[in-house]
């Protein structure tokens, strides 16, 4: 997994994030992993934008499904729940679906925005 391109390819608060819902297996609660963007953002000492767009990219390429949308109202309080898709989920008994090996380098898009510099080239006379 940790060599998988789909890994290689997140950005440092992804990986974060996906370090924080791992942390929250216990090996029966697959499926029932709760952690909000809040209580991200607060774990991982980054903004909620940042935990959102984190999530985002871990959806996106495959290592967690989200299994139930949070609320937060006087009637409901609950984090999203998310499952790991490496391993199996406990709450639907579906077998590990591995969807972030199939993320291949055809679907990597750059994740920055930020230019990289490139060092002036030394052109030597002949």
């Amino acid at each position: 997994m940790l060599d998988s391109p789909a890994y290689l390819s997140l950005t440092c608060p992804a990986r974060a994030v996906l370090i924080e819902i791992a942390r929250g297996h216990d090996g029966m609660n697959n499926g029932r992993l709760g952690l909000s963007i809040r209580r991200a953002s607060e774990r991982c000492n980054i903004a909620r934008g940042t935990a959102q767009r984190a999530f985002v990219e871990l959806q996106e390429r495959g290592f967690i499904d989200c299994m139930t949308k949070g609320a937060f109202s006087r009637k409901a309080l609950h984090a999203t729940e998310w499952r790991l898709t490496w391993w199996g989920c406990d709450v639907t008994g579906e077998l590990p679906s591995k969807k972030f090996m199939s993320w291949g380098r055809e679907k990597q898009k750059p994740v920055s925005n930020y230019p990289v510099a490139v060092p002036n080239q030394i052109h030597r006379a002949a």
